[in-house]
């Protein structure tokens, strides 16, 4: 008897073992293709601030009406070593920044400062007074490939807080007067950056996520895993590509926001990002006190709302940056 129950223990653990295994495999599968990095700018390579179209979506938006005269390329140190950043500098004439604020944008998911999607953004600040800032993230785009695996952020953010260091130490621009604008994963990134560096003044979080647990559940989703699958490839990003890929969180944007200012935009038809993602961050500022505006435009899809309410979006954006970095700095303030 003792010897039946002995085989039927080994028996158990053993399968418990294979289980285990096999999800942590079938984790560590949906990891390394769903986390796996497109670098470059694919057919994006001819577009600059000054001359680009939408290549991919063969789109018949005005896109020339959208453009800026100057502009600068320029490399500079990452957030961790090793990491080369490619940006383009757009200051808000060739004489220099100036007084002006400065908005760093954030690329999405396997995009690029090429993508006509962040390059539209970048003018419509532009030519509204503002100095910016576009840079590729680590693994997209010229800038350099560390891993080949993208972290929804959670490495990334360094490389927005290494933008930051450069527009201080290299341009000698006023960290009271920087903002950042995020899109999609670079929604996450620029959470992430602006809850943990409180030189970043405010946030604009276009098609984001604060939640980054649920995002990669409804990521697993959309591509057709359940959603259970998640923790296993979770687990397996950490223990075979050391990526920690819920921590730092963008809810530190709203936990330690210190009275700075976030705008989260995000479209009701967007099936990318769901705009819930947006609407949940309402719980998140009650909860923390956290001064956020939120516009859920109505019928636009991922990344979509400044195409299909342009004027709108264009002057919400101006006059949000307008509002939280323009005013009197603080060193002047009685």
């Amino acid at each position: 008897m003792k010897k039946w129950h002995s085989k039927v223990g080994y028996s158990l653990t053993g399968l418990i073992i294979f289980i285990a295994l096999a999800y942590m495999g079938i984790g560590y599968f949906i990891y390394s293709t769903l986390a796996k990095a497109d670098p470059g700018c694919s057919l994006d390579c001819d577009n600059t601030p000054s001359s680009y179209q939408d290549n991919s979506k063969k789109s018949d938006f005005p896109f020339e009406k959208y453009t800026v005269d100057y502009w600068e390329p320029h490399q500079y140190v990452g957030g961790d070593e090793g990491i080369q950043i490619d940006a383009w500098w757009i200051p808000i004439n060739s004489d220099g920044a100036g007084d002006a604020p400065v908005i760093i944008l954030a690329h999405g998911l396997r995009s690029s400062k090429y993508d006509s999607d962040i390059l539209l953004v970048a003018a419509i600040l532009n030519q509204a007074g503002f100095n910016t800032l576009l840079f590729d993230q680590r693994d997209h785009g010229m800038s350099s490939i560390e891993d080949g695996k993208i972290s929804i952020g959670t490495k990334e953010y360094r490389d927005v807080i290494a933008s930051v260091d450069w527009l201080v130490n290299t341009q000698s621009i006023n960290p009271e007067r920087i903002g950042v604008y995020g899109l999609s994963m670079g929604a996450g990134t620029a959470a992430i950056a602006f809850g943990l560096d409180d030189r970043i003044q405010s946030a604009i979080l276009d098609s984001g996520y604060s939640d980054l647990n649920t995002i990669v559940e409804e990521e697993l989703q959309r591509e057709g895993y359940p959603s259970w699958l998640s923790k296993g490839a979770i687990w397996s990003a950490f223990i075979f590509g050391n990526e920690t890929l819920l921590e730092p969180s963008p809810k530190l944007a709203f936990l330690n926001h210190k009275d700075r200012p976030i705008f989260a935009i995000h479209g009701t038809s967007d099936t990318r990002v769901l705009p819930h993602n947006t609407s949940d961050m309402k719980i998140l500022a009650a909860k923390y006190g956290t001064n956020l505006t939120i516009w859920l435009a109505e019928n636009a899809i991922h990344a979509g709302v400044k195409f299909m309410y342009l004027e709108d979006f264009s002057n919400r954006v101006v006059e949000f940056f307008r509002s939280s970095l323009e005013g009197p700095l603080k060193d002047n303030q009685e």
